[in-house]
């Protein structure tokens, strides 16, 4: 190793340390050119990748320190990590656990298969993780955080609120004991303790995308109504699919139920009640992200949130439109996709709660639905015999999209 490459290599180590990743990287690949066969250079590159997200480059360098280096534990923590990055979480626990083989004394990782194994949903499964690596190292705040963060998923919250209290007397400026306090805050409704909490893991790590989010919905719960809606929502996630859509279709269950009170008061007030009940529950969310668009705190909403909060304004925007027009001597058609149009703000205001590939599909059925609502617009307006075609399509299309966002969280 010449000179240079052992400057670049050392000046890439601290860098990396500093979490100073992109720069890191343009040292490390300096080094790497001197060195290509280095394997420990190799994984400094791939981490530094891992930690730009750059998972794809991570996983092709972290393959090559591997295939010099079989048994390094190290390759095998960076290979896991890449493809956990990918959400290739079953391949990712094969990557750790050949680690784990080689080095079952590193607490780091079973902490590491802990985090996959949640990532994937088996939070069970990785409270044994973590409670290895506990045995192995007590005193690791991250281990205590990770527990915390287990509880939290699998619902059981007293102990996690004990867990996040040890991390954080082992380490005060542990971020993610902040962040997942501040998780349990918004299960209790959230208010000012969730945004303290939420900000505080944002000050200790800017980078941190869920302690982002965790502080946008915690600005929303200084709202009351958003907070106890939060809390239903919450709970409501811990059902079982079948009982969440039937909390879904409520509505239309109560209309066969109350149709022989036809025409009686409390029939009325009740069946107005849940149909406000369930439309406050799809629009809350998008309505106070507009208000947090609107506050000093606006960079706190994510890329997908503003894309879901401008579509529901747009939406709203056209179904007031249509109803203004029809109710002022206008064509009486336009109320139908007054409806129809209602339907799609639902759906694409709550599309960031959704996963990445049925927001994608949404959001393209979106922009079918604006141009077919043009043509539906222009039908109705001319008297078209096929206005109402294309009405029913916004229509349909709009249910189906309601479901789909609702059926997918």
């Amino acid at each position: 190793m010449n000179d240079v490459t052992d400057a670049a290599l050392r000046r890439g180590q601290a860098l990396l340390g500093l979490g100073r990743a992109r720069e890191a990287e343009e040292l490390l690949r300096t080094a790497l050119a001197g060195q290509p066969d280095d394997t420990m250079v190799q994984v400094l590159l791939a981490q530094s990748l891992l930690r730009q997200e750059k998972y794809d480059e991570a996983l092709d360098v972290g393959r090559g320190a591997l295939a010099a280096e079989p048994e390094n534990v190290f390759a095998h923590a960076i290979h896991a990590g890449s493809l956990a990055g990918l959400g290739r979480h079953p391949e990712a626990l094969t990557a750790i656990r050949r680690g784990l083989a080689l080095a079952p004394h590193l607490a780091g990782l079973h902490l590491q298969e802990a985090s996959i194994l949640l990532a994937d949903d088996r939070a069970k499964e990785a409270l044994a993780s973590v409670k290895k690596a506990r045995a192995l190292d007590p005193e690791d705040s991250g281990g205590a955080a990770l527990q915390a963060a287990a509880l939290h998923d699998a619902g059981r919250f007293d102990d996690a609120d004990a867990a996040v209290a040890e991390a954080l007397r082992l380490d005060p400026e542990n971020a993610d004991a902040h962040r997942i306090q501040g998780l349990l805050a918004l299960r209790r409704g959230g208010g000012k303790s969730a945004v303290r909490s939420q900000r505080t893991a944002l000050r200790l790590d800017p980078t941190d995308k869920g302690a982002r989010a965790g502080l946008s919905y915690a600005l929303k719960t200084r709202n009351p109504l958003y907070g106890q809606l939060l809390r239903f929502q919450l709970w409501l996630g811990t059902l079982p699919k079948g009982v969440r859509i039937a909390v879904l279709i409520a509505p239309f269950i109560l209309s066969r139920v109350l149709r022989p009170f036809d025409g009686q008061t409390w029939a009325t007030v009740l069946f107005c009640v849940a149909i406000g009940l369930v439309i406050l529950t799809w629009t809350l969310e998008p309505i106070m992200n507009c208000v947090l668009l609107l506050s000093r705190d606006r960079h706190v909403v994510d890329r997908p949130t503003r894309v879901a909060t401008y579509c529901f304004l747009g939406f709203v925007a056209a179904a007031i439109t249509c109803a203004v027009v029809a109710t002022t001597g206008g064509p009486r058609g336009l109320l139908g996709l007054t409806f129809a149009l209602g339907l799609w703000a639902m759906a694409t205001g709550l599309t960031h709660t959704v996963s990445p590939g049925m927001r994608r599909i949404v959001l393209i059925g979106a922009v079918v639905a604006a141009a077919l609502t043009a043509l539906a617009v222009a039908s109705v307006v001319a008297g078209a015999p096929g206005a109402g075609v294309a009405v029913a399509l916004v229509l349909f299309s709009g249910v189906a999209a309601t479901w789909m966002t609702a059926l997918s969280k």
